[in-house]
């Protein structure tokens, strides 16, 4: 069995609207969010053996306070380009060629794909995946490149809302 958690990136901030997307950094709601999320996530979570995220500022930002909650080395952090924008069938091909070795994947990523992705696999929540929101699920597959649709088990489901 394999487990997946999926986080979605903190609020960002639309302040300065001449940013390019990928720049956009927290927002004031975000910075607030984050801390109390990673904390909830790391007092639940097993030890990561691998965290994925996009390259945009705001997933970077939320993956590395997730990192330092979970004790997980930030020169380890891997920044995949293909994470910026994917849809859900793109995010499950990425996951399908991480190695068997993995047993635990951390995932920070944006919508729509990690909403998709979510009920894709495990059935997950219908609701806008909020920001900072946290999805962990248990997957019956022995090796990542078995990901298929419906091989996941909601474990748990955690949103900024219901915490703070």
């Amino acid at each position: 069995m394999k487990l997946l958690t999926l986080v979605r990136h903190a609020k960002s901030s639309r302040d300065e609207p001449a940013l390019v997307d990928l720049d956009r950094p927290l927002a004031e709601r975000g910075r607030k969010d984050l801390p109390v999320m990673a904390s909830f996530a790391a007092a639940r979570l097993p030890p990561v053996d691998l965290l994925l995220c996009s390259p945009a500022r705001r997933t970077r930002d939320t993956a590395l306070a997730f990192a330092v909650a979970l004790g997980y080395p930030e020169s380890d952090m891997d920044f995949a380009a293909g994470l910026y924008e994917a849809s859900g069938a793109s995010l499950l091909r990425l996951l399908q060629r991480q190695p068997a070795s993995v047993g635990h994947l951390l995932l920070v990523g944006h919508m729509p794909g990690l909403g998709e992705l979510s009920r894709m696999l495990c059935d997950g929540p219908d609701d806008k995946f909020p920001t900072c929101a946290v999805l962990h699920m248990g997957l019956a597959v022995a090796g990542w490149d078995e990901l298929q649709a419906g091989c996941g088990e909601l474990l748990w489901y955690q949103t900024p809302k219901r915490l703070v």
